[in-house]
């Protein structure tokens, strides 16, 4: 059974990966980065800062980096360095990928050795997770989530993950953006 879902995750991985054009190579390239991750995160904090704390900035630059910083180590120490899976780009030795003379690594860059679960996914799930539970305007919510899956989907289509890898790192995305969120609740700090 585990041989057929890694084969699966793999058909689709390069199902994904060949599909390629100048444009969608640009596009995913910047949705990639993490300079415009970075931007992102840091225009839907401003927004929250002056849309709902006002007074209590320092509340969401909490909250924002405890998202990163919980969702970025867990993916790492309890994925990363337990399953040790190997990303697509440092897995050209196996004999499936071996076979697939479409394979594209966007980048020269081929990333940490291992790949499950994705650290992008996690981040920005988290961020989108945890942001959701405070912003009441459905039209960002929605595009706080189509933005976590583009950057999901990039890191696929740039070489850097299997799906296997950004579908768990969602999750986990989420549970963490969720649990911070709880922990804010039950702090009471917005009360005090």
């Amino acid at each position: 059974m585990l041989d057929y879902l890694i084969g699966l995750d793999t058909r689709l991985f390069y199902a994904i990966n060949s599909a390629r054009c100048n444009f969608a190579d640009w596009f995913f390239a910047v949705f990639s980065a993490h300079l415009f991750i970075g931007i992102v995160v840091t225009a839907l904090s401003i927004y929250l800062m002056l849309t709902y704390f006002k007074q209590k900035w320092w509340v969401v630059l909490c909250l924002v980096g405890l998202s990163f910083l919980l969702a970025d180590r867990l993916s790492v120490l309890c994925f990363k360095d337990v399953f040790e899976r190997l990303r697509p780009s440092h897995a050209l030795d196996n004999v499936f990928l071996c076979k697939m003379s479409h394979f594209h690594l966007l980048y020269n860059d081929k990333g940490g050795l291992y790949g499950f679960v994705s650290s992008h996914a996690a981040n920005v799930f988290g961020i989108s997770t945890l942001f959701s539970f405070f912003i009441r305007n459905r039209y960002v919510k929605m595009t706080m989530f189509l933005w976590a899956i583009v950057v999901c989907y990039s890191r696929i289509y740039c070489g850097y993950h299997y799906p296997a890898d950004v579908i768990c790192g969602s999750l986990l995305g989420i549970l963490t953006g969720w649990g911070i969120y709880l922990l804010f609740r039950k702090s009471g700090i917005m009360k005090r």
